[in-house]
């Protein structure tokens, strides 16, 4: 049986935002998270406000021998109206890609949040029981990714005119 592979997190830096500028303008990244063209500029206006601690979302990339995944979590509290949204008060959001394609349906994307969660989200928010996921409905490989880490489904709501589906995974239960 083979071990799953060791993946380890680093805090997103301003020298990152080229890597984040190649990846979000890929194709892969098109359909479900990155639906337009981003420029370097429009990266940095996004990004600078969460690395210097102006937004309350912790944001990181995911590295094996480089660098592949990007995600970002966050206290479901200090985004009121996201909250409201998706019909949950307490807990963490969670929000994640692959930016590189080869690496996709591997099943790293499962492995990343499984890590991701244990050793950086849950940490980061000691109080936090729930961490909170959405995909869009079309997307199964995300969800599918998701289920496998452990979340159930919760819910569906709309999320800029879009059916989407919310997952939960309490804590304890981490698989």
């Amino acid at each position: 049986m083979t071990s799953p592979p060791v993946i380890g997190f680093t805090e997103l830096t301003g020298a990152d935002f080229p890597l984040l500028h190649d990846w979000l303008n890929r194709r892969h990244l098109r359909r479900f998270f990155q639906k337009t063209p981003i420029s370097l500029d429009e990266i940095a206006e996004k990004y600078d406000p969460r690395l210097s601690g102006d937004t309350a979302t912790h944001c990181h990339l995911a590295w094996l021998d480089a660098p592949f995944g990007y995600l970002q979590c966050y206290r479901l509290s200090d985004f009121p109206d996201w909250a409201a949204m998706i019909g949950q008060e307490e807990g963490i959001g969670v929000d994640l890609y692959i930016g590189e394609p080869d690496l996709i349906g591997i099943g790293l994307g499962a492995a990343m949040l499984r890590a991701y969660l244990a050793q950086v989200a849950f940490p980061l928010f000691p109080e936090a029981r729930t961490a909170w996921i959405a995909h869009e409905a079309d997307n199964d490989a995300a969800q599918g990714c998701s289920r496998s880490v452990g979340f159930q489904r919760q819910g569906v709501f709309l999320e800029s005119g879009l059916k989407t589906i919310l997952y939960g995974l309490e804590r304890e239960t981490l698989s």
